[in-house]
Parts: structure tokens; C-alpha cells; sequence
């Protein structure tokens, strides 16, 4: 994930501080444990196929659904369902 320059250097750092902590959260307890503790039990699911565990994104407001989608090394994107396709 890349961050602009016109962001301050707290910000630039945000992206690899959250992979370090994911990395830190799978060697001390796994994933599952840490998807937990972040998000609370149950909400997350892991896609065997893609081998990627699936978080809904409950602060989105917009058309459709978000979801964060997290690979076993930390690395992370979300992906956004139109309206017509998340029912």
C-alpha cells in the first residue's frame, strides 16, 4: 500500500504499522485470535479458496458492503460490493 507525500510522516508510516501488527497478532495467537480482539468474535470469515479471512467493514455507509481482506503475511485491501450484488 502506498501513501502520497503530501501526507505527514505519521501517516506515511500508518499502513506498514498496521502490517507489523498483524504479523506480531499471527505469530502470538494467530489470526483468528486477533480478528477477534479487533473486530469481536464472529464477525470475520476465512475464504479457504483466495486464502483470505473477509471482515465486514461496519462503519461504511455507502451503497452495498466493504470488507477488509487479509492475507496470512499481513497484507491487506478492501474491497467494496455494489448494492445489487451484497443482498
Amino acid at each position: 500500500m502506498s501513501v502520497g507525500s503530501h501526507f505527514s510522516p505519521s501517516l506515511r508510516r500508518w499502513p506498514a504499522r498496521i502490517k507489523r501488527n498483524l504479523r506480531r497478532a499471527v505469530t502470538n495467537g494467530g489470526m483468528p485470535r486477533f480478528l477477534d480482539a479487533l473486530f469481536g468474535p464472529g464477525t470475520w470469515s476465512y475464504d479457504e479458496r483466495e486464502r483470505l479471512w473477509i471482515v465486514p467493514d461496519t462503519t461504511y455507509r455507502g451503497p452495498g458492503r466493504e470488507y477488509y481482506c487479509i492475507n496470512i503475511k499481513g497484507d491487506w485491501f478492501k474491497a467494496r460490493m455494489p448494492g445489487d450484488e451484497a443482498q
